[in-house]
Order: structure tokens, then C-alpha cells, then sequence
């Protein structure tokens, strides 16, 4: 497989972009590239509104909060570049450019963007808020990409959009579809997906993507499980086919993390808001189409790993996940030969390959003659064998 270059996030262009739409939306009057210290404390006091409103005490979830302009205005210039550079990375993972997109619960639009940056050729952004909409469309038509939008209450109204797509993507709006309290939200939550993944292409993917909170975590996980029973295959993170080893275990969380890039507006959001957050953390899972495979590896076996580095009294430990089930590796090594010295720099979310270990039950020692080897690197595609269609 060839191996795929991540778009720029080019934040240094849309950072002033989304400040010149956040101004136009509010009517107001002022600097193009930079808040005014009133503006910015407004904005601060929605965000934390939005942060606690959705992922504290859940106040906001199952209301159409995009409908108070102030809470719009505070995701765009914050929420939306944090979903923006999450989508940019996930993406990154599919094997293929998709050509057609549609994006659900879309709002201004972060994760169609993304898409159009990847290269998408129709990107259909979806959404019950047209305001919201209108923005992520002023966001793409003002960058140079074209956005179409379609106002859509998923819950109340089939898919108003002919024909298949090579990528739905479901981001962060599944506690709002099918809260927790709701009597027979699982049912109704696995429905909903399936006829969405009816709607791919025999290649194509249904992307979900939610926070790594705990509760939205198992939720992410036990979907996968859920479909993974019904037959639908994974194209990442997972290598994994079984049943979902963190689900095993009481609080064993399985997220991903990666690089979040900052500009000083975001910086100065999180310092105001009390935000401590240094990297992008996600639960995500890749679907295939139901008409689709397994991905085929070119190696196995391989393993994804699941956590930072672990400090341990023997050293540095790893959580693996992998195509013959959860592992952990560590080294009592104090210098790596040039064949295993990868454990030194590995991260969490790439796929790598161990080859001459020490094995103890799930736990994999390096030792002389081990061999680390890196398949896919965090936010790339797996090498497979690909099919023809």
C-alpha cells in the first residue's frame, strides 16, 4: 500500500477565517484575526457551557442547543477545530479517498471539511440545525471546497439523500440520539446503524466517532461488539475479531490519542475555560460495508498499542491489542539492538509486529533476539491486501 501524507491542518488560515464567520454570524464589528476581551469572555462562558452541558451533566443532551447563537458561535471557534483535526486524522486511516460523503449530525460541519480536505469529491453535510449548517458551509465555500447541506432530523425522517456512499460519518451525537435513559435506546441505537450501513458502497466505511469519557467509551465498544455479533467487519482500530477485550474488565478504557495542534486562540480558550487537554482523545471505530471483508494482512501477527508507556518495576510496560488477542510487552533490556529498538519510541495507536519474544501467558518480553517492527504508523492505513472491485 502507498503510503497516505495527512492534509496540513492549516490552522494559521482558518483560524482568522472562522473569527471573520464567528464576527458576521454575531454582527459584530472588530478585529479580523483576534477577539476583543468582551467577545472573548463570552466565548470562554459558552464553551464551559457547552463542556458541562454535554459531557458533565449532560444537561444539553437531546435539546437543539445550536439554536442559542452563543453556544454555535463558542463550538466554531473551539469544538470545531478540536473535531476538525480529529476527523483530518481518521480519515487518514481509510485505505481509499472517498468520493462520496455524507456526514450526520454534522453541525458547522468539522468532519465533512475534513473530508473535502482529504480529497472527497461530494461531501453532503447533514443536520435539524440549519444556522449551524449554514456556517460549515460559509467555513468550506469561503476556504475554496465545495459543501452541499440538507437539513435532516435523522430520528424522525428517512435518509432524504438518493443513493450510496463510499463514507458516513456519525460524529459525537450518539448520546444525543439514543440517550441512555431512553427505554430501548440500544435497540433503536442499532437499527439506526444498520440502516446506515446499508447505504455504503460494497467498499465503503461508517465512521464513529465520540469522546474517550467513560461512558462513551463503553458505549463505542460494546456497539462494536454488538455489530461485530451481527457480522460487520472492522477496518481500525481493531485486528482484533473477538469480543472486545477491554469490555472484560472494569475500568479498561480503549481510546485513541493523538497530536493535537494548538494555535493561541485554542490556548487561550483552554487557559480561560480550565481546559487541560494536550492531545486529541477519541473512541472511534472504522466499519465496513456488510457486503465487505475482514481487511486481509500482508503480516500477522500484529498488534495495536492501546496505552502510553506504563511505568512498572521491571520498566516500561505497553498494552497491546492484537489479531491473537490483548497482550502486554515490556523489556528488562537497558540498551535495544537496532532489532527491537522501536520499543524505545513506541505510541499509542500504532500496529507493530513482535517477532521472537519471551512469552509468559499475555505478557511478551523482549529479549536479545526480539524483533519490533512498525506495520502502520498512529493515523495510517493498514497494510492489506486489497481487493479489486
Amino acid at each position: 500500500m502507498k503510503s497516505k501524507r495527512m492534509p496540513d491542518a492549516d490552522l494559521t488560515t482558518l483560524i482568522p477565517l472562522l473569527i471573520g464567520i464567528w464576527r458576521r454570524f454575531h454582527k459584530e464589528a472588530g478585529p479580523g484575526d483576534v477577539l476583543q476581551t468582551r467577545e472573548f469572555r463570552g466565548v470562554v462562558a459558552a464553551v464551559q457551557s457547552l463542556q458541562k452541558g454535554l459531557h458533565e451533566d449532560k444537561s444539553l443532551l437531546g435539546k437543539n442547543y445550536f439554536n442559542d447563537p452563543n453556544l454555535l458561535g463558542a463550538y466554531l471557534l473551539y469544538q470545531w477545530v478540536l473535531h476538525y483535526q480529529q476527523g483530518l486524522s481518521l480519515l487518514n486511516e481509510l485505505p481509499i479517498t472517498p468520493k462520496r460523503v455524507l456526514d450526520i449530525c454534522s453541525g458547522p460541519a468539522p468532519m465533512a471539511f475534513a473530508a473535502l480536505r482529504h480529497g472527497a469529491h461530494e461531501v453532503i453535510a447533514a443536520d435539524q440545525n440549519l444556522a449551524a449548517l449554514q456556517l460549515g458551509a460559509e467555513v468550506c465555500g469561503r476556504y475554496g471546497l465545495p459543501l452541499s447541506v440538507r437539513r435532516w432530523n435523522c430520528l424522525q425522517e428517512e435518509v432524504p439523500i438518493e443513493g450510496q456512499f463510499d463514507l458516513i460519518i456519525l460524529g459525537h451525537c450518539l448520546e444525543e440520539l439514543f440517550p441512555s435513559n431512553h427505554k430501548n435506546w440500544e435497540t433503536h441505537q442499532k437499527k439506526f446503524l444498520l440502516k446506515l450501513l446499508h447505504r455504503l458502497t460494497p467498499d465503503g466505511f461508517l465512521l464513529l466517532v465520540d469522546s474517550s469519557f467513560t461512558d462513551s467509551n463503553r458505549r463505542v465498544l460494546q456497539l462494536r461488539d454488538t455489530l461485530v455479533n451481527d457480522g460487520i467487519p472492522i477496518q481500525a482500530p481493531c485486528v482484533w475479531r473477538g469480543q472486545c477485550p477491554a469490555l472484560q474488565i472494569a475500568n479498561s478504557p480503549c481510546y485513541a490519542q493523538r497530536e493535537f495542534e494548538k494555535p493561541y486562540l485554542i490556548k487561550q480558550i483552554q487557559r480561560a475555560a480550565q481546559i487541560n487537554l494536550n492531545s486529541l482523545k477519541m473512541s472511534y471505530i472504522i466499519f465496513k460495508s456488510p457486503k465487505a471483508q475482514w481487511p486481509v494482512l500482508t503480516k500477522e501477527p500484529v498488534h495495536r498499542v492501546i496505552s502510553p508507556p506504563v511505568e512498572s518495576f521491571g520498566g516500561k510496560r505497553y498494552y497491546l491489542c492484537g489479531t491473537d488477542g490483548k497482550k502486554n510487552l515490556s523489556s528488562p533490556l537497558k540498551e535495544h539492538p537496532p532489532e527491537s529498538r522501536a520499543f524505545d519510541y513506541l505510541r499509542r495507536g500504532e500496529l507493530i509486529s513482535i517477532e521472537n519474544a519471551h512469552e509468559n501467558n499475555h505478557a511478551l518480553d523482549i529479549i536479545k533476539d526480539t524483533k519490533v517492527s512498525l506495520e502502520a504508523a498512529c493515523g495510517k492505513p493498514i497494510n492489506e491486501v486489497l481487493s479489486d472491485f
